[in-house]
């Protein structure tokens, strides 16, 4: 019997083992697959960087720790009370019926707990979003901050999101602890009962003395696994919302069919008006911008220029009016305004090189690079660097100045060939000969053009079909 036992107990563990690597193996290739669905998701509606990072992250972790982990145990510890309990019939009903009713007791009590736990959970989950997102926001301009040797700002800042952050965990692992506090009072219940009515079956003459050893033995056993699956089991159900969260996120919506671009033959501005939470408003004149039309917005600071050009991308909604894109029929249109052609003046450079990010990492388009390197004037900026539009970049190690940054991406809209373009300041950082070529290049193209731009030459000007002066009211 001892040599059974041996093998038995090697097998146990051997599976065991194998059994919980296999689980945390299939764990990550699940959460590979989650990731890039979260990823598809956020591509047709980006969100916060914060927020994104979050979810594809410490939301995920949440989820492991405090689901999958537990879940593999959980199912350990209640084939162990089934078995058990099962043993207990082999000394008399009784003592099944005891651990059963304690059992379900331990189970049923903790669970009035649940929204408790489900929403500690959800609280850290939004705490430790805020704290990512102020680190976003203050770190972005860390330079500026240790230039003015404004330390106490910054660690005011971290400091108080992160005591929330810390202050959320905090409370979720007390509402656990309540948990564990009941199931701890089953447990001792059920340990001390178990051998009890042993006991009394025993002088009943009911069971053999060695009935209350053995019984003892399970009880504890039996309790020590129940307190440890309410636990887990609470543990499982406080991630409900967060997995319920996580699982809309990885639904990806079908898309409405959007008109062809090349079918918008007019661009009417009508009745416009834009209204900001501090309470400013902005109405703009209403105009039209046919096919091939090259117009020049201009105005002094404060008139919306930028935000006119969001309100006809669509990034910015409107209190009055609309934009209206229309066909040569007048026939309204409704494109995919996410593709139309952006400069703005927050410029995006990705990990890669020069040729990637003029390319956007499509290698069938680089025979075509040469032509644009001559259009917006960046030969001699491309014979400065030692591999040429082969150099790779880092968006977080300025390699390129300002205005070579717009030539790389005013090479990426001209190489795309996007029919309408509106541009944020394109030549803001370049030099004026070098600005002229590249307004002579765009009005060249067929493409429908609306660009904000100042300082320019009354030369510069004259390319324009004509000028829009925005003006405060």
């Amino acid at each position: 019997m001892i040599a059974v036992q041996f093998i038995f107990g090697q097998i146990c563990n051997i599976s065991f083992n194998y059994s919980n690597v296999q689980n945390t193996r299939q764990t990550q290739d699940l959460f590979h697959q989650v990731r890039q669905k979260i990823v598809a998701h956020y591509y047709q509606k980006p969100a916060k960087v914060s927020e994104m990072e979050n979810h594809l992250g410490n939301d995920l972790q949440l989820v492991q720790e405090s689901y999958y982990d537990v879940l593999f145990y959980f199912v350990c510890d209640f084939i162990y009370i089934l078995l058990t309990i099962g043993t207990l019939f082999s000394f008399h009903w009784l003592l099944v019926a005891y651990a059963l009713l304690v059992a379900l007791l331990a189970v049923l009590v903790p669970k009035l707990l649940e929204k408790y736990t489900n929403k500690a959970t959800e609280k850290v989950s939004s705490k430790n979003a805020d704290f990512l997102h102020a680190i976003e926001k203050w770190f972005n301009g860390l330079a500026e901050l240790r230039r003015y040797q404004n330390k106490t700002v910054l660690k005011k800042v971290v400091g108080k999101n992160s005591y929330q952050l810390e202050k959320s965990e905090y409370k979720r692992d007390k509402a656990l602890a309540y948990t564990a506090m009941v199931a701890a009072i089953f447990n001792i219940a059920g340990r001390v009962g178990v051998p009890l009515i042993a006991g009394i079956l025993f002088f009943n003459h009911q069971v053999d003395l060695g009935v209350i050893l053995t019984a003892g033995y399970f009880a504890n056993g039996i309790f020590y696994s129940v307190d440890s699956c309410v636990n887990r089991y609470m543990q499982l159900k406080s991630t409900r919302t967060l997995r319920n969260r996580l699982k809309v996120l990885q639904k990806v919506v079908v898309e409405n069919q959007y008109d062809d671009l090349d079918k918008v033959d007019s661009i009417q501005v009508k009745n416009l008006t834009v209204h900001y939470k501090a309470g400013e408003s902005i109405s703009y004149p209403d105009f039209t911008l046919h096919r091939s039309d090259k117009v020049l917005l201009t105005g002094d600071s404060g008139t919306g220029k930028s935000t006119l050009l969001k309100v006809m991308l669509g990034q910015v909604k409107p209190k009055t009016g609309e934009v209206i894109y229309l066909d040569k029929n007048s026939k309204v249109l409704h494109p995919d305004l996410r593709k139309l052609g952006y400069l703005a003046q927050d410029l995006l450079i990705f990990p890669g090189s020069i040729a990637d990010n003029i390319t956007m990492f499509n290698s069938k388009l680089n025979s075509r690079v040469g032509d644009l390197v001559e259009q917006v004037a960046f030969k001699d900026d491309q014979a400065r660097f030692n591999d040429g539009l082969q150099t790779k970049l880092d968006p977080h190690h300025e390699l390129l100045s300002g205005g070579q940054k717009q030539k790389v991406v005013l090479m990426r809209l001209l190489l795309h060939q996007t029919p309408i373009l509106y541009l944020d300041e394109p030549t803001s950082a370049i030099d004026q000969k070098a600005t002229t070529l590249i307004l002579q290049n765009l009005i060249k193209t067929k493409a429908t053009l609306l660009m904000i731009a100042h300082n320019l030459t009354s030369e510069q000007k004259a390319l324009f079909d004509r000028e829009i002066c925005l003006e405060e009211k």
